[in-house]
């Protein structure tokens, strides 16, 4: 695939090293959340990566049931390769596949400056509500 004649590779299931992932979210502003990864992808339902080469420049993850909901989490484009249509081509590889998969419901969370591109993958955007326990016990 290539996005601004950029040829990326969009891939499901990649074999990816948890510490790749927290090294995007450091690249994105994240937090590192060291040591978390290896266990999130191993509980995963799916999750999707962008590459460029060898090096990882996005990912999406899917948390759900199998059957009637999923949950996109943690989309992160590297910055050198945001506002080109990454993003949105990862989002899209994602709907393409839980739908192939026979989910009912795709789901996102976001911030609400986020509302115009989640729109743009196709999504309603709903009111819905959070408690983010993370947040909470870091003070």
């Amino acid at each position: 695939m290539t996005i601004a004649g950029i040829p990326f590779t969009v891939q499901r299931d990649a074999p990816l090293a948890g510490s790749a992932v927290e090294d995007l979210r450091v690249q994105v502003g994240w937090d590192r959340m060291p040591g978390y990864y290896d266990l999130i992808l191993a509980r995963s339902y799916t999750h999707f990566s962008a590459h460029l080469s060898q090096q990882l420049v996005g990912f999406v993850n899917v948390i759900s049931d199998g059957i009637a909901d999923a949950f996109l989490v943690d989309l992160m484009v590297h910055p050198a390769y945001q506002r080109r249509g990454l993003g949105l081509a990862l989002v899209q590889h994602a709907i393409q596949a839980l739908k192939a998969d026979g989910i009912r419901c795709i789901e996102v969370l976001f911030d609400p400056a986020l509302e115009e591109f989640y729109r743009s993958c196709g999504f309603h955007i709903l009111q819905a509500g959070i408690i983010d326990t993370w947040a909470e016990s870091q003070g």
